[in-house]
Parts: C-alpha cells; sequence; structure tokens
C-alpha cells in the first residue's frame, strides 16, 4: 500500500524517529460518522464489532506516536499521541487479532500491529525520559508548528477551524492552560472523535505542561 513516509518535514526540532511499523489504527465507524462496514456483521469474530481499521503505519519517536494512514482507506490523514500524555500501553489482542491499546486521561487509540512486546518495551522506554520540564518544552515546539501534529483522521474537511484557533493561541506564549482553553473551544459538534484527535492530544500536552493532569 502507498504510505507516504514520515518525512523532515513532519519532525519538531530535536525529534527523531526510533521505530516504524505497518499498523491499523482502529476506529468506531458510527463516532466517525460512516456507513456501516459491509461485512460488520463478521468482525465480532476478531473483537471488532462496529469497528474498522484503518490501514496506515504507526511511527515511535522521542516525543509522540504517530499514525499516518495510506490512501486505500475511506477515512485519512495522520494524528499524534504525545508521549507524557500517555498513561498506559497494554496488549489488547483479541483472538488471532494482534492489537494494542494506548490510553491517555482523555482518550484511547487502539492499533492492529505485530511486536507489539518490542513497542511497549520500547514506548516505555521513551516516556520514562520526560520530566515537567521536558513536557513544557515539547509543548512549546508543538505550539510553534501546530501543523505537524496531523489533521486527524478526515472524513470531511473541517480541520481549518482548529487550525486557526491553534494559531491564534501561538500568540499567547507560555501560557498553556490558557492556549488548552481556546483549542478546546474550537471543538464542537461539527467534530467526530477521529477528526479531533490530534487536537485534543494538544489540549492534554498543554494540561500537563501547566503542571495539571487532564480530566475527563
Amino acid at each position: 500500500m502507498a504510505i507516504a513516509p514520515l518525512s523532515h518535514e513532519h519532525l519538531l526540532p530535536g525529534e527523531g524517529i526510533i521505530l516504524r511499523k505497518n499498523a491499523n489504527a482502529v476506529i468506531d465507524v458510527r463516532e466517525a460518522g460512516l456507513s456501516r462496514f459491509a461485512f460488520d456483521d463478521l468482525m465480532w469474530l476478531v473483537g471488532m464489532r462496529g469497528k474498522e481499521a484503518i490501514g496506515g503505519r504507526i511511527y515511535l519517536t522521542n516525543y509522540r506516536l504517530v499514525f499516518k494512514s495510506h490512501r486505500f482507506n475511506r477515512v485519512r490523514g495522520m494524528f499524534s499521541v504525545f508521549l507524557p500524555n500517555i498513561e498506559e500501553v497494554r496488549d489488547a489482542s483479541f483472538a488471532a487479532t494482534r492489537q494494542v491499546t494506548v490510553s491517555t486521561a482523555m482518550q484511547d487509540f487502539t492499533f492492529v500491529v505485530w511486536g507489539i512486546p518490542q513497542l511497549i518495551d520500547t514506548m516505555d522506554e521513551c516516556r520514562a525520559e520526560f520530566d515537567g520540564a521536558y513536557t513544557a518544552e515539547l509543548a512549546t515546539l508543538v505550539l510553534a508548528e501546530p501543523w505537524k501534529i496531523g489533521d486527524g483522521l478526515q472524513t470531511v474537511a473541517c480541520y481549518e477551524a482548529l487550525n486557526m484557533g491553534m494559531s491564534a493561541a501561538r500568540r499567547r506564549g507560555d501560557d498553556f492552560s490558557a492556549v488548552a482553553t481556546t483549542v478546546t473551544n474550537m471543538i464542537d459538534s461539527r467534530f467526530n472523535q477521529a477528526e479531533v484527535a490530534g487536537a485534543l492530544q494538544v489540549v492534554e500536552l498543554l494540561i500537563r505542561a501547566g503542571g495539571q493532569r487532564p480530566t475527563t
């Protein structure tokens, strides 16, 4: 499948790719506003009833986990899960389906992927590097170049409003709580969960950089 690589243009200053794997991002069909998958009546056999696996690749960097879809999907795009946001990474395999779930305070992300033990161990090692100061530094880098986090998994072109809000928020400097509030206020019923995944991760990162734990 054709997957454009995560190039230098996508990386933040000081960011490097540690691990890359072909993977599918699991999304809820109803939340994404999609029609029912043609073979949904059989998906319970692999623990995927009401779900759809979006093909692509995951990249683990020293800052985040990035998912980038290939072009042969009805939902396409890229999103980031920042390492200091992650509270748990667990093996969520069901029957023959190898999958891992990455949990933050606000969201759960599930990926169908092989080599789960290596992925979990490597992610845990990278997460251990973060402290409060490092998290604040990452938040500053993200605010400087917010377009690098990805525009979520898009079924419609509605990310522009979020992008405008994040760009305006950059002018507030390092008042991370104020920026988080601005971005949160841009998220409303026009957006589904797949579309705002990256934006919610930025909100969570900013709250953590401000010395607080996000609440759901």
